[in-house]
Protein backbone atom coordinates (compact mmCIF):
# COMPACT_ATOMS: atom_id res chain seq x y z
CA UNK A 1 0.00 0.00 0.00
CA UNK A 2 2.78 2.43 0.92
CA UNK A 3 4.51 1.56 -2.36
CA UNK A 4 1.40 2.50 -4.35
CA UNK A 5 1.03 5.77 -2.44
CA UNK A 6 4.66 6.67 -3.18
CA UNK A 7 4.18 5.91 -6.89
CA UNK A 8 1.02 8.05 -7.06
CA UNK A 9 2.81 10.86 -5.22
CA UNK A 10 5.75 10.77 -7.66
CA UNK A 11 3.38 10.83 -10.63
CA UNK A 12 1.62 13.82 -9.09
CA UNK A 13 4.94 15.62 -8.65
CA UNK A 14 5.90 14.89 -12.24
CA UNK A 15 2.61 16.22 -13.61
CA UNK A 16 2.79 19.25 -11.35
CA UNK A 17 6.34 20.02 -12.54
CA UNK A 18 5.22 19.63 -16.13
CA UNK A 19 2.48 22.15 -15.47
CA UNK A 20 4.98 24.59 -13.97
CA UNK A 21 7.32 24.09 -16.90
CA UNK A 22 4.52 24.85 -19.34
CA UNK A 23 3.57 28.01 -17.52
CA UNK A 24 7.12 29.35 -17.42
CA UNK A 25 7.39 29.50 -21.20
CA UNK A 26 5.67 32.25 -23.10
CA UNK A 27 6.10 34.77 -25.86
CA UNK A 28 8.11 37.84 -24.97
CA UNK A 29 5.30 40.28 -24.31
CA UNK A 30 7.67 42.31 -22.15
CA UNK A 31 10.45 42.43 -24.71
CA UNK A 32 12.43 45.45 -25.87
CA UNK A 33 11.18 48.35 -27.94
CA UNK A 34 11.33 48.71 -31.70
CA UNK A 35 12.54 52.19 -32.67
CA UNK A 36 12.58 52.06 -36.45
CA UNK A 37 13.12 55.27 -38.40
CA UNK A 38 12.22 58.25 -36.24
CA UNK A 39 10.32 61.20 -37.79
CA UNK A 40 12.42 64.28 -38.60
CA UNK A 41 15.11 64.29 -35.94
CA UNK A 42 15.26 68.04 -35.30
CA UNK A 43 11.52 68.51 -34.63
CA UNK A 44 9.30 67.83 -31.64
CA UNK A 45 6.27 65.58 -32.19
CA UNK A 46 3.50 63.60 -30.60
CA UNK A 47 1.57 60.66 -31.98
CA UNK A 48 0.46 57.08 -31.62
CA UNK A 49 2.19 53.81 -32.47
CA UNK A 50 0.68 50.38 -33.00
CA UNK A 51 2.62 47.12 -32.75
CA UNK A 52 1.67 43.47 -33.21
CA UNK A 53 3.75 40.37 -32.49
CA UNK A 54 2.93 36.71 -31.93
CA UNK A 55 4.63 33.52 -30.74
CA UNK A 56 4.08 29.76 -30.79
CA UNK A 57 5.20 27.98 -27.62
CA UNK A 58 5.98 24.46 -26.35
CA UNK A 59 6.82 23.33 -29.87
CA UNK A 60 8.06 19.92 -28.68
CA UNK A 61 5.37 19.28 -26.05
CA UNK A 62 2.15 17.99 -27.61
CA UNK A 63 -0.84 19.01 -25.55
CA UNK A 64 0.92 22.06 -24.11
CA UNK A 65 1.30 24.10 -27.28
CA UNK A 66 -0.10 27.63 -27.33
CA UNK A 67 -0.35 30.55 -29.71
CA UNK A 68 0.10 34.00 -28.19
CA UNK A 69 -0.76 37.40 -29.60
CA UNK A 70 0.46 40.75 -28.29
CA UNK A 71 -1.00 44.06 -29.44
CA UNK A 72 0.38 47.39 -28.21
CA UNK A 73 -1.12 50.83 -28.76
CA UNK A 74 1.32 53.46 -27.57
CA UNK A 75 1.27 57.22 -27.17
CA UNK A 76 4.70 58.66 -27.87
CA UNK A 77 6.20 62.13 -27.93
CA UNK A 78 9.52 63.88 -28.44
CA UNK A 79 10.57 67.36 -27.43
CA UNK A 80 13.71 69.45 -26.93
CA UNK A 81 13.98 71.37 -23.63
CA UNK A 82 17.28 72.76 -24.99
CA UNK A 83 18.83 72.52 -28.44
CA UNK A 84 20.92 69.36 -28.04
CA UNK A 85 18.85 67.50 -25.45
CA UNK A 86 16.13 65.22 -26.76
CA UNK A 87 13.44 63.65 -24.56
CA UNK A 88 11.29 60.73 -25.71
CA UNK A 89 8.26 59.50 -23.73
CA UNK A 90 6.14 56.37 -24.25
CA UNK A 91 2.85 55.31 -22.64
CA UNK A 92 1.62 51.89 -23.88
CA UNK A 93 -1.72 50.12 -23.59
CA UNK A 94 -1.44 46.35 -24.11
CA UNK A 95 -3.79 43.61 -25.31
CA UNK A 96 -2.51 40.04 -24.77
CA UNK A 97 -4.22 36.81 -25.81
CA UNK A 98 -3.17 33.19 -25.31
CA UNK A 99 -4.83 30.32 -27.18
CA UNK A 100 -4.28 26.73 -26.01
CA UNK A 101 -4.03 24.72 -29.24
CA UNK A 102 -5.36 21.41 -27.85
CA UNK A 103 -8.56 22.79 -26.33
CA UNK A 104 -9.01 26.10 -28.13
CA UNK A 105 -9.40 27.83 -24.76
CA UNK A 106 -8.46 31.51 -24.83
CA UNK A 107 -7.14 33.62 -21.98
CA UNK A 108 -6.58 37.33 -22.34
CA UNK A 109 -5.60 40.45 -20.47
CA UNK A 110 -5.48 44.12 -21.30
CA UNK A 111 -4.50 47.35 -19.62
CA UNK A 112 -1.84 49.99 -19.15
CA UNK A 113 1.72 48.83 -19.84
CA UNK A 114 5.03 50.13 -18.52
CA UNK A 115 5.69 53.78 -19.34
CA UNK A 116 9.23 54.87 -20.21
CA UNK A 117 11.27 58.04 -20.72
CA UNK A 118 14.54 58.44 -22.65
CA UNK A 119 16.94 61.39 -22.59
CA UNK A 120 19.42 61.67 -25.48
CA UNK A 121 22.24 64.08 -26.20
CA UNK A 122 22.84 65.11 -29.81
CA UNK A 123 26.60 64.66 -30.27
CA UNK A 124 26.60 65.34 -34.01
CA UNK A 125 23.93 66.78 -36.30
CA UNK A 126 24.77 68.12 -39.76
CA UNK A 127 21.29 67.42 -41.20
CA UNK A 128 20.17 70.97 -40.47
CA UNK A 129 23.43 72.68 -41.50
CA UNK A 130 23.42 75.32 -44.21
CA UNK A 131 26.98 74.30 -45.17
CA UNK A 132 27.04 72.14 -48.33
CA UNK A 133 28.16 68.58 -47.50
CA UNK A 134 28.33 65.30 -49.38
CA UNK A 135 27.56 63.31 -46.25
CA UNK A 136 25.27 64.30 -43.38
CA UNK A 137 25.34 62.70 -39.95
CA UNK A 138 23.12 62.66 -36.89
CA UNK A 139 24.27 60.86 -33.72
CA UNK A 140 22.41 60.72 -30.42
CA UNK A 141 23.40 58.81 -27.28
CA UNK A 142 21.60 58.54 -23.99
CA UNK A 143 19.56 56.40 -21.69
CA UNK A 144 16.30 56.14 -19.87
CA UNK A 145 14.09 54.47 -17.33
CA UNK A 146 11.06 52.18 -17.61
CA UNK A 147 8.56 52.50 -14.76
CA UNK A 148 6.40 49.65 -13.35
CA UNK A 149 3.08 51.23 -14.35
CA UNK A 150 1.75 48.01 -15.90
CA UNK A 151 0.17 45.26 -13.81
CA UNK A 152 2.41 42.34 -12.82
CA UNK A 153 0.33 39.88 -10.83
CA UNK A 154 -0.48 36.25 -11.48
CA UNK A 155 -1.48 33.10 -9.63
CA UNK A 156 -0.08 29.70 -10.65
CA UNK A 157 -3.22 28.03 -9.23
CA UNK A 158 -5.73 30.21 -11.08
CA UNK A 159 -7.59 28.88 -14.12
CA UNK A 160 -8.58 32.37 -15.19
CA UNK A 161 -5.10 33.86 -15.56
CA UNK A 162 -2.11 33.02 -17.71
CA UNK A 163 0.42 32.04 -15.04
CA UNK A 164 3.39 33.46 -16.83
CA UNK A 165 5.65 36.46 -16.18
CA UNK A 166 6.00 37.25 -19.89
CA UNK A 167 2.24 37.46 -20.38
CA UNK A 168 1.77 40.22 -17.82
CA UNK A 169 0.99 43.79 -18.80
CA UNK A 170 4.22 45.01 -17.19
CA UNK A 171 7.40 43.66 -15.64
CA UNK A 172 6.72 44.91 -12.12
CA UNK A 173 10.23 46.36 -12.02
CA UNK A 174 12.02 49.64 -12.63
CA UNK A 175 14.40 49.02 -15.53
CA UNK A 176 17.06 51.08 -17.29
CA UNK A 177 18.07 51.53 -20.91
CA UNK A 178 21.23 52.73 -22.68
CA UNK A 179 20.73 53.63 -26.34
CA UNK A 180 22.30 55.05 -29.49
CA UNK A 181 20.70 56.45 -32.66
CA UNK A 182 22.69 57.20 -35.82
CA UNK A 183 21.61 58.39 -39.26
CA UNK A 184 23.87 59.02 -42.27
CA UNK A 185 22.64 60.59 -45.51
CA UNK A 186 24.29 60.89 -48.92
CA UNK A 187 22.18 62.70 -51.52
CA UNK A 188 18.99 60.61 -51.87
CA UNK A 189 20.29 57.61 -49.93
CA UNK A 190 20.74 57.02 -46.24
CA UNK A 191 21.65 54.62 -43.49
CA UNK A 192 19.84 54.33 -40.15
CA UNK A 193 21.08 52.45 -37.07
CA UNK A 194 19.81 52.18 -33.52
CA UNK A 195 20.99 50.14 -30.54
CA UNK A 196 19.58 49.72 -27.05
CA UNK A 197 20.64 47.71 -24.01
CA UNK A 198 17.98 47.18 -21.35
CA UNK A 199 19.07 46.44 -17.77
CA UNK A 200 16.27 44.80 -15.78
CA UNK A 201 15.93 44.72 -12.01
CA UNK A 202 14.14 42.26 -9.73
CA UNK A 203 10.47 42.93 -8.97
CA UNK A 204 8.53 42.34 -5.75
CA UNK A 205 7.77 38.76 -6.86
CA UNK A 206 11.53 38.06 -6.85
CA UNK A 207 11.46 37.76 -10.63
CA UNK A 208 14.02 39.46 -12.87
CA UNK A 209 13.76 39.43 -16.64
CA UNK A 210 17.01 38.86 -18.52
CA UNK A 211 18.82 41.92 -19.86
CA UNK A 212 18.00 42.58 -23.51
CA UNK A 213 19.73 43.90 -26.60
CA UNK A 214 17.81 45.38 -29.53
CA UNK A 215 19.54 46.55 -32.68
CA UNK A 216 18.16 47.72 -36.04
CA UNK A 217 19.94 48.73 -39.22
CA UNK A 218 18.25 49.99 -42.39
CA UNK A 219 19.12 51.30 -45.83
CA UNK A 220 16.80 54.18 -46.78
CA UNK A 221 15.92 56.12 -49.91
CA UNK A 222 14.51 59.68 -49.96
CA UNK A 223 11.87 60.27 -52.65
CA UNK A 224 10.45 63.80 -52.99
CA UNK A 225 7.07 64.20 -54.64
CA UNK A 226 6.44 67.89 -55.07
CA UNK A 227 7.42 70.32 -52.32
CA UNK A 228 5.32 68.89 -49.47
CA UNK A 229 5.40 65.10 -49.82
CA UNK A 230 8.36 62.82 -49.11
CA UNK A 231 8.45 59.01 -49.18
CA UNK A 232 11.21 57.01 -47.48
CA UNK A 233 11.19 53.30 -48.36
CA UNK A 234 13.54 51.28 -46.19
CA UNK A 235 14.99 47.79 -46.01
CA UNK A 236 16.95 46.32 -43.12
CA UNK A 237 17.57 43.73 -40.43
CA UNK A 238 16.79 43.67 -36.71
CA UNK A 239 18.54 41.67 -34.00
CA UNK A 240 17.25 40.80 -30.53
CA UNK A 241 19.06 39.01 -27.72
CA UNK A 242 17.79 38.23 -24.24
CA UNK A 243 19.60 36.69 -21.27
CA UNK A 244 17.94 34.10 -19.02
CA UNK A 245 15.25 35.24 -16.60
CA UNK A 246 15.89 34.69 -12.89
CA UNK A 247 13.31 33.66 -10.27
CA UNK A 248 14.37 33.85 -6.58
CA UNK A 249 18.02 33.63 -7.61
CA UNK A 250 17.51 30.61 -9.91
CA UNK A 251 17.97 31.01 -13.67
CA UNK A 252 15.13 29.81 -15.90
CA UNK A 253 16.76 27.75 -18.66
CA UNK A 254 13.69 27.89 -20.91
CA UNK A 255 13.85 31.66 -21.35
CA UNK A 256 16.20 33.89 -23.31
CA UNK A 257 17.64 33.48 -26.77
CA UNK A 258 18.16 35.48 -29.94
CA UNK A 259 16.33 36.32 -33.16
CA UNK A 260 17.33 37.94 -36.46
CA UNK A 261 14.54 39.60 -38.48
CA UNK A 262 14.45 40.93 -41.99
CA UNK A 263 12.39 44.11 -42.30
CA UNK A 264 10.99 46.49 -44.87
CA UNK A 265 8.82 49.55 -44.52
CA UNK A 266 7.75 52.95 -45.70
CA UNK A 267 7.82 56.38 -44.03
CA UNK A 268 5.66 59.21 -45.37
CA UNK A 269 5.99 62.94 -44.60
CA UNK A 270 3.38 65.47 -45.65
CA UNK A 271 3.86 68.96 -44.22
CA UNK A 272 3.53 68.46 -40.42
CA UNK A 273 2.15 64.93 -40.68
CA UNK A 274 4.10 61.70 -40.66
CA UNK A 275 3.05 58.06 -40.98
CA UNK A 276 5.06 54.87 -41.21
CA UNK A 277 4.73 51.13 -41.48
CA UNK A 278 7.32 48.41 -40.88
CA UNK A 279 7.00 44.65 -41.39
CA UNK A 280 9.44 42.16 -39.85
CA UNK A 281 9.89 38.47 -40.64
CA UNK A 282 12.24 36.07 -38.77
CA UNK A 283 15.33 34.95 -40.66
CA UNK A 284 16.84 32.81 -37.93
CA UNK A 285 16.02 32.32 -34.26
CA UNK A 286 16.89 30.29 -31.19
CA UNK A 287 14.45 31.06 -28.37
CA UNK A 288 13.90 29.14 -25.11
CA UNK A 289 16.02 26.18 -26.22
CA UNK A 290 13.88 25.69 -29.32
CA UNK A 291 10.54 25.65 -27.48
CA UNK A 292 9.48 29.11 -28.65
CA UNK A 293 8.97 30.47 -32.17
CA UNK A 294 8.59 34.15 -33.03
CA UNK A 295 6.33 34.97 -35.98
CA UNK A 296 6.02 37.97 -38.30
CA UNK A 297 5.58 41.44 -36.78
CA UNK A 298 3.96 44.70 -37.76
CA UNK A 299 4.63 48.27 -36.55
CA UNK A 300 2.66 51.38 -37.56
CA UNK A 301 2.81 55.01 -36.41
CA UNK A 302 0.94 58.26 -37.00
CA UNK A 303 2.72 61.42 -35.88
CA UNK A 304 2.20 65.20 -35.85
CA UNK A 305 5.20 67.53 -35.87
CA UNK A 306 5.00 70.51 -33.55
Amino acid sequence: MKKHIIIVFLIYLFLDNQKTFACDLCGCGNGGSFWGIMPQSHKSFFGVRYGYRSYDTHLNLLGSQTHEDFWKTELWARFYPVKKIQILAFIPYNFNKQTIIKTGKQLDTQGLGDASVLVNYNLVNTLTDTIPRKFHHNLLVGGGVKLPTGKFQFDYLSNDEVANPNFQLGTGSTDFTANLFYTMRYKKWGFNYDFSYKINTQNSNEYRFGNRINSNISAIRFVNIGSDLMLIPNLGISYENSALDVKSGIKNSITGGETLFGSFGMETYFKKLSAGINYQSPITQNLSNGELRANNRLNIHFTIMI
